[in-house]
């Protein structure tokens, strides 16, 4: 089969909901399920019927839209294996369960599993990073909040990176298989409520490829002849008479499982069919990131393994890769993804070249808010590294009548500091009397302020207003305490 690979980049925040429910608490997926771009291709469906290759695309197995998983500078990412255990309390080691024997177990205690998160085949961790938003249905009678229809949506941030794969069997054309591409790149809407606020993307095709094994070491064998399978999407298994069913001996024939190795989790939901505007039935599943341990697996089972297994595979289903490098291992450590390289999401000033007024009075005002919050926080941080020692509540009321007195930020900075001949007035810290109460140190580092407004452009009276207004405020630190006689 060939690859064709795709890059999705958030341009909004996405909601994906783990299921079809609109009431109750909603869980939300860490990755993009196959069957979104399988649906963004669907669009053509007339379009190949055609061609009547709509069976093939569609309806067969020679066509995989596979999930899309979040990309850790530029390096593909799977979902945190279920295998990973630590000690309680502890983030490292990490333990591989399928090693681990009853002496190991007596040793180490009670651990805990990791469930959360991705990794790298370096062992790099990386978490998906979600934001919530409160709504309210709207009333139209009325023009408010309609009452008692509250609901909120737990969105994946935007900005974030993703890659999936879209395998072809070789009897698809090329012209579907262009007509694949070209749909995948015009589609812009992603995920839940996308007429709204959320969904936007962009996607972007990378390459095609030959289809390669992602087995790393499939001839590589654990204690007993056995192989790790690990879960690289979400399976769904039915048994001989096609009911949905959750017994791993159906991952195919006569396959041995070593169930005390294994570490599994499940989950169901009821999927969407907007063509058909209903529900399909329920499907049962073994999620992303089970571990599955077999032993004596012979050629023939681990070439249908590595088919894939189960149903639904055009929606990215029943993939599994054996014996990852990821895996390999007893004990290791995961190397923690820096809190300090994350973006923050800094509110920015806006520039809208337009000449509407309405737009333009809220940009201003928007803009407005943000210098203020700037000025704000300059203000907390003057305020942490200058505490007030002593109380000069009237001399900062002083300060903020020389605000409401300047009307440039020179007369401003003239009015504190100038410093004038002798027998002239000087500015209000300038005079002997001012050092003795305020001290040089502190003088210096107001001052020192006024530098500081014009490299980050900054409104230097709103700032001195605004320390004269909450410098007051600090409470003294209080002397002495209980056992101070």
């Amino acid at each position: 089969m060939r690859e064709l690979v795709f890059q999705v980049e958030f341009k909004s925040d996405i909601v994906l909901p783990a299921s079809s429910n609109t009431e109750g608490k909603i869980d939300q997926l860490d990755f993009i399920a196959g069957s979104n771009f399988l649906g963004m291709v669907a669009k053509e469906y007339p379009t190949f019927q055609k061609r009547s290759t709509n069976f093939d695309i569609f309806h067969s197995r020679k066509v995989r839209f596979g999930d899309g998983h979040i990309l850790k500078d530029g390096k593909m990412t799977y979902k945190i294996p279920y295998s990973y255990f630590h000690k309680k309390l502890e983030t490292t080691p990490v333990f591989n369960h399928h090693f681990l024997d009853d002496k190991d177990f007596e040793n180490l205690g009670q651990l805990k599993q990791l469930r959360e998160g991705y990794i790298t085949k370096d062992k790099e961790q990386i978490f998906v990073d979600y934001v919530y938003s409160q709504k309210s249905a709207y009333d139209k009678t009325n023009r408010r909040s309609l009452d008692s229809n509250m609901y909120g949506y737990k969105a994946i941030k935007k900005g974030s990176v993703w890659q999936f794969t879209v395998k072809v069997d070789e009897a698809i054309s090329s012209e579907d298989e262009k007509l694949i591409i070209d749909t995948l790149k015009s589609s812009s809407r992603l995920g839940k409520s996308k007429s709204a606020e959320y969904g936007e993307v962009a996607i972007e095709f990378i390459r095609s490829e030959v289809s390669t094994s992602l087995n790393d070491e499939a001839k590589a064998l654990l204690p007993n002849s056995e192989l790790v399978l690990y879960c690289n999407s979400r399976l769904a298994l039915v048994d001989e008479c096609g009911n949905p069913t959750y017994d791993l001996k159906y991952l195919c024939d006569r396959v041995e499982v070593v169930y005390e190795k294994t570490q599994i989790r499940t989950s169901t939901f009821t999927p969407y069919n907007g063509a058909r505007a209903t529900k399909d039935y329920e499907r049962v599943c073994i999620n992303k990131g089970s571990v599955i341990v077999l032993k004596n697996a012979t050629e023939s089972q681990l070439d249908t393994i590595k088919k894939g297994v189960g149903a639904y595979l055009g929606e990215g289903f029943g993939e599994i890769i054996i014996n990852p490098s990821f895996l390999m291992k007893k004990e290791f450590s995961l190397q923690k993804e820096c809190k300090a390289e994350k973006k923050k999401n800094k509110r920015e000033k806006l520039d809208i070249n337009t000449k509407d007024n309405t737009v333009l009075f809220l940009q201003n005002r928007h803009n407005q808010n943000i210098d203020m919050l700037n000025i704000a926080n300059q203000v907390a941080d003057f305020i942490k590294i200058n505490p007030q020692k002593e109380k000069l509540n009237s001399q900062w009321g002083a300060i903020r009548a020389l605000t409401n007195q300047a009307k440039t930020e020179k007369e401003l900075y003239d009015l504190m500091f100038d410093k004038k001949p002798e027998d002239k007035p000087k500015g209000f810290l300038r005079s002997k009397k001012a050092k003795d109460k305020w001290g040089e140190e502190l003088i210096k580092n107001i001052e020192a302020t006024k530098k500081m407004c014009e490299e980050k452009e900054l409104d230097f009276i709103k700032f001195i207003k605004l320390l004269s207004i909450q410098m007051p405020k600090q409470k003294e630190p209080k002397a002495g305490g209980k056992n101070e006689k």
